[in-house]
């Protein structure tokens, strides 16, 4: 019986450690994945430079450099300002709150509330229900799941790249071609949240928190019901 019993255990042993080898694998491979990914993007935006040796193609050339120097830009503001990432929340925030009545606010605040999320002030100023509403999507699991994940990656990105200096170029490169799909879609699906970055040099870190603000549909935010911009509040801040 001891006999059995400690084959059994020995089994279990094997099949828990089987199990964590598995989950170890597959995160290997998923980063594996990635990093291939950002190098092939990487790649292939190093490849559309070489629209700047044809005169038929100085647009995308200069649309290129200037990418890359907001790019630049963005990241210094993320270095300097601990608090950017919130700004960028907030400010998403405040574009659907724009031009909304007092009496529109507070409708939308006793919604929010009676929806379950918890607000940390309840102040009946238009600022003061977005600084609570951001604070509360930046303490969301959601937030700290997709946002966290996303800034580790980047972190890892350019901190190691890979085991040569052209695979670092690459897989750096590869974020600044994401960054700047992320930032032409956001352009096209809210134009108004899009000035709102560009205009605070963010426009290029926006890829940053694209995960998060995606998982709800594209609203307009001029034309916006109070039911909607709730039903956003509550996904952004599950």
């Amino acid at each position: 019986m001891h006999f059995n019993g400690s084959i059994i255990t020995s089994v279990q042993a094997d099949r828990i450690l089987a199990f964590k080898l598995d989950n170890a694998l597959a995160g290997v491979k998923d980063n594996v994945a990635s990093a291939l990914q950002q190098m092939g993007d990487g790649i292939t935006r190093a490849s559309y430079y070489t629209s700047c040796f044809m005169d038929n193609y100085q647009d995308v050339c200069t649309k290129l450099k200037h990418e890359d120097l907001r790019f630049i830009s963005g990241l210094i503001q993320l270095y300097k300002d601990r608090d950017v990432i919130f700004e960028m929340i907030r400010l998403y925030i405040e574009v659907h709150f724009k031009n909304k009545t007092e009496g529109r606010v507070q409708n939308i605040l006793r919604k929010i509330v009676g929806a379950g999320v918890y607000l940390s002030t309840t102040g009946t100023t238009n600022r003061l229900l977005i600084i609570s509403v951001a604070t509360a999507v930046c303490q969301s699991y959601s937030f700290h799941t997709l946002v966290h994940g996303r800034l580790s990656q980047v972190r890892t990105l350019i901190l190691k790249g890979g085991v040569t200096a052209s695979a670092i170029s690459f897989s750096v490169y590869g974020v600044v071609h994401e960054a700047a799909n992320c930032a032409d879609n956001l352009k096209k699906f809210n134009a108004f949240y899009y000035q709102a970055l560009y205009e605070r040099n963010l426009e290029m870190m926006y890829f940053i928190i694209e995960p998060l603000i995606t998982r709800s549909p594209y609203l307009n935010p001029m034309l916006i019901s109070d039911d909607e911009l709730v039903d956003l509040i509550v996904r952004l801040t599950r």
